[in-house]
């Protein structure tokens, strides 16, 4: 009975736990620190990686913005250049217009016997007074132009001076297209000695628009002097015949086939000053542009922000 009831102590008494392997760690460390902290946090590890992988990708971002960067910064110093240019050439133009309105308003000199072409572009715009008799016969219609809305062609027709005297181009005037065949403008065709008054012009400087001349077919559209000078046997002198009449006049000479000349007067488009402007305003934008994006968060800062949060 004793022996029984020892057993049944035995096997209801609790086993004894074979003792724990020694730590490598100090035990003050194995008690302050729980299990769980000395293994590697997913989080930290997720967390890292994502860090890293934006970094080299903000990196390569921020590379790329650089040449929109470097465009953007050298478009407020461009614009500003092209400013400062419409300003001087602004200068320019008022210049010049001072200078054609005092030759203007000087009174005509006559031309001499024998003309000097070096010294035209000196004396260009300045008012002339010659005489000589109308060449008809090589007269070049130049055009077409336009006048008040009318359509119709330039008389150029060569002025013989006289013995000893060059011969020179005269721009007679405007008529209307159904004149420009010299038998169909006979009121103005005559033989008598002429005296007028013009203003001496220079060549203009033609440009990749400029239609190109075909004397062969008897078709000009642009002023060529030398080459209208070579057609014509004269000097490769051009004078514009002034209009001095009165203006009411002007629409019955052009419904009788006559040549109406120019206006004493120089019309020059003079839009400098809103060129400047505008170039000056793009350059304002452009900086206040740049100056946002120079004060913006850098590409960098922010793909990293994006990956630790």
């Amino acid at each position: 009975m004793f022996r029984t009831a020892l057993g049944a102590g035995l096997r209801s008494a609790p086993q004894a736990r074979a003792p724990a392997p020694p730590s490598p760690f100090p035990s003050a460390f194995a008690r302050s620190t729980p299990r769980s902290a000395r293994l590697p946090s997913p989080v930290f590890t997720s967390v890292r990686h994502a860090s890293t992988t934006s970094f080299s990708q903000s990196a390569r971002d921020k590379l790329r913005a650089r040449p929109f960067l470097l465009l953007v910064g050298l478009m407020p110093v461009f614009t500003f250049g092209l400013g400062v240019w419409q300003i001087k050439r602004l200068n320019w133009k008022v210049d010049l217009i001072h200078q054609l309105d005092d030759k203007l308003h000087q009174p005509p000199v006559r031309l001499p016997a024998r003309i000097d072409t070096a010294a035209i572009p000196e004396f260009a715009w300045r008012k002339v007074f010659v005489t000589g008799t109308l060449d008809h016969e090589h007269s070049i219609e130049l055009g077409p132009k336009t006048r008040d809305g009318q359509l119709g062609y330039h008389v150029v027709t060569p002025l013989v001076r006289g013995e000893g005297q060059d011969t020179i181009l005269v721009n007679r005037g405007f008529v209307k297209r159904e004149f420009k065949e010299a038998k169909d403008r006979l009121a103005s065709v005559t033989n008598e000695p002429v005296a007028l008054v013009g203003m001496l012009r220079d060549q203009e400087a033609p440009n990749s628009f400029t239609p190109v001349n075909q004397p062969e077919k008897d078709q000009w559209v642009f002023a060529n002097i030398a080459e209208m000078a070579r057609c014509t046997g004269a000097e490769p002198v051009l004078v514009d015949q002034i209009y001095e009449d009165h203006p009411g006049k002007v629409e019955l000479l052009l419904r009788e086939g006559i040549p109406v000349g120019r206006s004493a007067s120089i019309e020059l488009r003079n839009m400098h000053a809103t060129y400047a402007a505008t170039w000056f305003s793009l350059s304002l934008a452009t900086a206040f542009m740049f100056w946002r994006l120079m004060r913006r968060p850098s590409v960098l800062t922010t793909a990293q922000y994006r990956g630790v949060k």
